[in-house]
């Protein structure tokens, strides 16, 4: 059977002073791989290929048969990294804290391992179109141990 942990040392091998990340990892029982990564800034398909070649060329297919997906981490995937924070500055995050409580924040900073937000409550004199649909609370400052999902508010 093919590791986690080898799947991992390869990913990272790949990865090192390179503006990709590795932002999830699996390996099931019959040897199905799925890696996402994510960026500093974006994550081309070429990223992916070259990833997905890296560990493909490592690995023997005669020892033991596999399947590989690499992606890049789709904007509906959770954040999980203080890394994964700072290219969406300034947009909307659905958070979900470990008490159970949920908000609806703009993302202000990303400082060291924290994020600074504002809370968004619905603006309910809002006329349909206008800029001011939320109030604004107080900036808040958390760490991601706090968090148990965070993902970025997509609107259309």
């Amino acid at each position: 059977m093919i590791t986690k942990e080898k799947i991992l040392k390869l990913a990272q091998e790949h990865l090192l002073d390179s503006p990709q990340f590795l932002v999830d990892l699996t390996v099931s029982s019959d040897n199905k791989i799925m890696l996402y990564i994510d960026g500093d800034e974006s994550v081309s398909i070429d990223d992916c290929v070259d990833l997905s070649r890296h560990i493909e060329f490592s690995l023997d297919r005669e020892e033991e048969d596999f399947a590989l997906n690499v992606s890049s981490a789709g904007v509906d995937m959770p954040l999980k990294f203080i890394r994964q924070y700072t290219k969406y500055i300034g947009k909307n995050f659905n958070i979900t804290f470990l008490t159970g409580e949920k908000i609806l924040a703009r993302l202000q900073a990303v400082n060291d391992d924290k994020i600074e937000v504002i809370p968004l409550k619905e603006n309910p004199n809002a006329k349909k179109g206008t800029p001011r649909k939320f109030k604004e609370g107080e900036p808040k400052t958390l760490t991601l141990d706090q968090i148990d999902q965070s993902k970025i508010e997509i609107t259309f």
